[in-house]
């Protein structure tokens, strides 16, 4: 198994841990959460063996398993670029994933300030990163998206570290672990107080507690398309690939 497929593989077992019930299709399992039934990233077809199937065959498939859903959601194996093209020709939206893994010799941060923080005390956090992020979102639907959040935190054995100013969480990192495999995720400060180095003290934080545990493969998963790459190449980590997820609202 090549880095690239333990990193993704790792994303999907989390993935499975949150479903309610899995439908077989011909190209790879339709995984449901009832509950949270209109977040994106838990309602998804995942194109395990697309074989010589076009994009248009497999959006045929999704639109007739998903039919209950209001949107339409695929995650395409890692290379596939004839299909990653064909959606985009359909006129679906791509989300890029940059798969990045941990080799050491990064910048040094202080990480004497970053503190380990119950998940609870991140709800005023990703309140406000939801609502930046979806800005037309209403009330319950922030809600529900965090709470979708809270149950990924769980499946994946999640610690997060934060940064703590006056009582509220204004940066944090979280670790998932699963036997030795660990992936630092949902790095986000407060826009108020973004450019003070809180994004490298607490992923740093995170890589700490890794390599401090019995984990021999550590990484992250980028947009491929914004700038917390960079920062993530110079704390230590080095891109070995691409993954594509497509939808439909």
């Amino acid at each position: 198994m090549t880095e690239l497929e333990r990193a993704a593989a790792f994303e999907e077992l989390i993935r499975d841990r949150c479903a309610e019930r899995v439908v077989d299709t011909r190209f790879g399992p339709a995984l449901f959460n009832d509950t949270f039934a209109r977040i994106w990233n838990l309602n998804v077809v995942r194109a395990e063996h697309p074989g010589d199937a076009s994009a248009q065959e497999i959006a045929a498939e999704v639109e007739c398993v998903q039919a209950g859903l209001g949107h339409r959601r695929v995650i395409l194996p890692p290379g596939a670029e004839e299909l990653e093209n064909g959606f985009r020709e359909l006129g679906w939206e791509a989300d890029h994933f940059l798969f990045m893994v941990y080799r050491g010799g990064g910048e040094p941060a202080e990480t004497t300030h970053v503190e380990e923080v119950a998940p609870e005390r991140l709800h005023p956090l990703r309140e406000e990163i939801v609502r930046e992020w979806q800005t037309d979102a209403d009330p319950a639907t922030v809600e529900e998206i965090i709470a979708a959040d809270t149950l990924m935190w769980k499946a994946a054995n999640s610690r997060i570290f934060g940064i703590v100013e006056d009582g509220e969480v204004v940066s944090s990192a979280q670790l998932y672990s699963a036997e030795r495999t660990a992936q630092v995720e949902e790095v986000a400060t407060l826009p108020s107080h973004r450019g003070r180095g809180h994004a490298k003290a607490v992923v740093t934080k995170a890589v700490e507690e890794a390599l401090a545990g019995d984990h021999d493969f550590l990484f992250l998963v980028a947009d491929g398309d914004a700038w917390p790459k960079a920062l993530y190449t110079r704390l230590g980590f080095e891109e070995v690939g691409s993954g594509f997820a497509f939808q439909r609202r």
